[in-house]
């Protein structure tokens, strides 16, 4: 609201005021899904081609054929990722503004809303919505308040044939301090699970982010980082942004799969030669048999007695 140019002007005090007026009617715009997160940046793999078709189903029918959708999976697999990608396809489809936020954000709007009394409106701005979109659903889980008035909420949309996504680090039923009646209408619909990043996921997110900072991708090199033990999409962002950063500073324009091995496992070293070991001796070379005529001849010229008595101890 406060960055609308007709808020910040103050010779449009009556732009202002209807800014104003719409506001505390609800009629001011939840968070929209963030414009960096399309289906078109995501990597498929068998492993998520289930979720993914799901999400693409719920944008061709929307409110009808996964209603509620809720997408499960531990924490960087890329759940938000594809929240925001389904927020995106719905809003382009011009239906009305589509609400794409954090449970917790939601929870947070709810408390203002109480304390500044303006809960009506709060309602009001969220049922406006041709879409509701909400991140880790699990976080509210305790908040009794948020629960009642997200199961209203949810019983609104369903009746109206709108749109509702949910993530959660966990399907439904395992999700803590949730209230059965919300958990049955979660369950009610498609429950669909992003696994941890396989092989050809972390491939696909290494060669598209080298793409983007690079201009061209080197496939010996996102091979090589996909074989290294990561289990989430964000760790994989993360390994390619330190190979990125470690080449900027080594001077290394583009680098390649043998900088990053040699950044992530270290220089190889050289194999070192295996030395027979020497056997010990007193020093004086032992006589061949038809060398030695006489023990006293032997003993008469050796040149140390500790070396006769170790020789003759043998």
């Amino acid at each position: 609201l406060t960055g609308a140019p007709g808020f910040r002007d103050p010779d449009d005090l009556v732009g202002a005021r209807t800014l104003l007026e719409r506001a505390r009617a609800g009629a001011h715009p939840p968070p929209a899904p963030s414009l960096q997160w399309r289906f078109g940046e995501l990597v498929e793999s068998p492993s998520t081609r289930m979720a993914f078709e799901a999400a693409r189903a719920a944008v061709q029918e929307p409110g009808s054929r996964y209603n509620p959708l809720v997408i499960a999976g531990p924490p960087g697999v890329g759940k938000t990722h594809l929240l925001h990608a389904i927020g995106n396809a719905l809003a382009e489809r011009g239906d009305g503004p589509v609400a794409c936020l954090g449970a917790a954000e939601f929870s947070d709007e709810l408390i203002t809303a109480i304390d500044r009394e303006q809960v009506d409106a709060w309602r009001a701005r969220y049922r406006r919505c041709s879409a509701l979109l909400l991140d880790d659903v699990h976080l509210i889980g305790g908040r009794d308040r948020t629960q009642d008035e997200l199961f209203v909420l949810f019983n609104a949309l369903m009746e109206s044939g709108r749109q509702m996504v949910f993530t959660c680090a966990g399907t439904p039923g395992k999700l803590p301090d949730i209230e059965p009646r919300l958990l049955t209408r979660l369950e009610g619909g498609l429950v669909v699970e992003l696994p941890l990043a396989d092989r050809d996921v972390r491939f696909g997110v290494a060669l598209r982010l080298l793409t983007e900072e690079l201009g061209a991708g080197d496939p010996d090199l996102a091979e090589y980082l996909a074989s290294r033990a990561v289990e989430t999409v964000r760790a994989m962002q993360s390994l390619v942004q330190r190979v990125l950063h470690a080449a900027e500073h080594a001077g290394e324009a583009v680098p390649s799969a043998a900088f990053a091995r040699e950044l992530l496992e270290g220089p190889v070293s050289a194999p070192v030669a295996k030395v027979a070991p020497t056997r010990l001796t007193s020093g004086v070379p032992t006589p061949s048999p038809s060398g030695i005529r006489s023990r006293e001849k032997m003993v008469w010229d050796w040149p140390n007695v500790g070396d006769r008595l170790i020789e003759e101890w043998r």
